[in-house]
């Protein structure tokens, strides 16, 4: 094959790796933001359910009540998500043996493509209260 004939096939794929390229990288930009968006979920999720099991063990703690235990488990949540943590409600009950904190809210997802798309999450947390009891 001649240099003329071969340097004129390689005129013609100069543009084919851009449009490769290209492609490419859409698909690893679209990858990337949904393992993103998984690691900021799973983030959440372990942030909530810290959040009540720390806040059912403080007002379990002798002394404390329900309402010390859901102060907690908002502390918590403020500072593991910060401003997101105010779309969270967070409950407490308390009965003779136990302390039982909840917590549930709508995490926002980043999907660009998507507005106003969020996942629920929530978790309950439950601690028998510390102390001394009579009886067998």
């Amino acid at each position: 094959m001649s240099k003329a004939r071969r340097a004129s096939l390689r005129r013609g794929e100069t543009g084919q790796t851009m449009v490769e390229f290209a492609i490419a990288i859409g698909l690893v930009i679209i990858v990337l933001i949904g393992a993103v968006q998984i690691a900021l979920v799973y983030h959440a999720r372990t942030v909530t359910t810290t959040a009540v099991q720390e806040g059912a063990r403080f007002a379990a703690s002798e002394g404390r009540t329900a309402t010390d235990g859901m102060e907690r488990a908002r502390s918590v949540l403020d500072s593991g998500l910060g401003s997101r943590s105010a779309q969270f409600s967070v409950s407490a009950e308390e009965s003779d043996e136990s302390v039982t904190v909840q917590a549930q809210g709508d995490y926002p997802l980043i999907i660009p493509w998507v507005s106003g798309a969020s996942t629920t999450i929530s978790a309950t947390a439950e601690v028998r209260k510390e102390g001394f009891r009579s009886g067998p």
